[in-house]
């Protein structure tokens, strides 16, 4: 397989520290609220290729963390702790609320067809408590571990410490900078408002490894017991110990947004060379933003960024949105909008009504179809080139192939994609093909501004039996 490497700045040949095996970690969510279409992007995209590496016969070991403590707000060191903020506001204690979204998150995951990384189909009932054998690991868990990755890199003269925190010294680490290219002096001239704070920390981007309740942290509600007094450990420090405790100081693929590759990931791989003496990740892989209308990142803090539930009141199945995110390529910048949504769900339901058709038509199991296989396998090792794969599900679709041998050929596909197709049954409201596509060329012209022809679809869908509206947030379709 080939991937995007951040560091190689190209894609690369992914060559497995042991043969046949990949060993993968993903960052995982903040859980103080509820996960929302732009971070559900990214733990689409990383099912897609945990599940293409399954497929293509490799033994994947694969973790997520849980961040249930120790990230501030604006990922700044003298933030605000998320989940410290939310139990304050809401008078509950700062487990309850991160379990609480540790629940919305296996709920979601269960319906986005979203495997747990441990690769098992997520059971929305799961206890919150046992989540760690099914790869999820919560960093609460892991504080003895934090220490003594601290204690390793104070030992090897990577750390600082002074009033308020222990500190890691970046100007430690030659190549600091290799994610972005800056030059170091550049990175320290960057105003940040923690150097105001600590007057004895020595550089703008040193960032925190503990920080002691202390200060504006005197009543921090999460805290324990340490070498350099009672504390919580900073952001960045939690993905490292937890990466290296369950994959070792050597794995192949570490996961993240782009976000991540201007400070917590410089910051990750820092604190790897501090404690183990060299680098632990090989490659670095990075999804890129949603965005809103105007081509910012969408985010809960800038208002606007959906949540699973609210999609769903808005008349979605969960899979559209798993449609939307896995016909494009983790790289690509994807704007967010109910027309996009609307355009996923119409292709979608398109797929769906083929398979019914041809359930009616098959008799049993045939043959996975070779030539259509060896295109689908060349897409995946192709960066996971997922608008060639959707462009192949859709020829063999159409193809004159045996309805056997196209269903067999189509579940085999369905490994990867993620769709459940073999489990789909006809539903009363499912909207047939040739409204589906009716519907989407219509949005195609309003889109184009071609209103006459737009209302002469909007009549013809009528007259099928279904009423198209327009609405701000886009077309809804509903049964006459």
């Amino acid at each position: 397989m080939r991937l995007y490497s951040t560091l190689d700045r190209k894609v690369v040949d992914i060559v497995p520290i042991k043969p046949g095996e990949i060993s993968m970690y993903n960052c995982g969510p903040t859980v103080y609220s509820r996960m929302h279409v732009g971070n559900i992007r990214a733990y689409v995209n990383w099912d897609i290729l945990h599940r293409a590496l399954m497929y293509l016969g490799f033994k994947v070991t694969r973790v997520m963390n849980f961040t249930d403590v120790g990230h501030m707000s604006a990922d700044e060191d003298f933030g605000e702790d998320k989940i410290d903020v939310v139990a304050r506001s809401s008078g509950k204690d700062p487990l309850e609320i991160s379990n609480m979204y540790i629940n919305s998150v296996l709920e979601d995951f269960h319906k986005l067809n979203i495997l747990s990384p441990s690769g098992e189909t997520v059971n929305p009932n799961w206890d919150v408590g046992d989540v760690g054998q099914y790869g999820w690991l919560r960093a609460t868990s892991y504080i003895e571990q934090m220490i003594e990755k601290i204690k390793k890199m104070e030992e090897n003269g990577y750390t600082y410490e002074t009033d308020l925190a222990v500190y890691f010294d970046i100007t430690k680490i030659d190549d600091y900078t290799i994610f972005t290219g800056q030059k170091l002096d550049e990175k320290s001239i960057a105003s940040r408002d923690d150097v105001e704070v600590d007057p004895n920390k020595k550089n703008p981007a040193d960032f925190v490894l503990w920080m002691k309740r202390v200060g504006k942290y005197e009543n921090h509600l999460m805290h324990w017991d340490s070498p350099w007094g009672d504390g919580f450990p900073g952001w960045h420090i939690e993905c490292s110990a937890m990466g290296i405790e369950k994959l070792g100081e050597y794995f192949d693929i570490h996961t993240g947004g782009v976000d991540h590759i201007s400070v917590h990931h410089p910051n990750e791989r820092a604190q790897n060379i501090g404690s183990c003496g060299h680098p632990v990740v090989k490659y670095w892989i990075h999804n890129e933003f949603i965005v809103d209308g105007d081509d910012g990142k969408l985010s809960k803090s800038k208002g606007g960024a959906l949540t699973l539930p609210e999609l769903i009141e808005l008349g979605y199945d969960p899979l559209d949105l798993r449609y939307l995110f896995a016909s494009v390529n983790y790289r690509v910048q994807l704007r967010f909008s109910k027309e996009a949504l609307d355009g996923a769900k119409n292709a979608r339901l398109k797929i769906f009504n083929r398979v019914l058709s041809l359930k009616k038509q098959s008799n049993g199991k045939g043959d996975i179809l070779p030539e259509y296989k060896e295109r689908f396998v060349k897409a995946l090792n192709d960066n996971l080139n997922m608008s060639e794969v959707f462009a192949i599900l859709n020829d063999i679709l159409k193809s004159s192939n045996s309805a056997e041998e196209i269903l067999t050929t189509v579940y085999d596909f369905d490994r990867v994609l993620g769709f459940s197709l073999e489990d789909i049954q006809k539903e009363e409201d499912t909207v047939p093909t040739e409204v589906s596509e009716l519907i989407e060329k219509r949005r195609e012209a309003r889109e184009r501004k071609d209103f006459l022809e737009s209302d002469r679809l909007r009549d013809l869908i009528l007259s099928k039996g279904y009423r198209v509206l327009d609405t701000p947030d886009g077309q809804t379709v509903k049964k006459v």
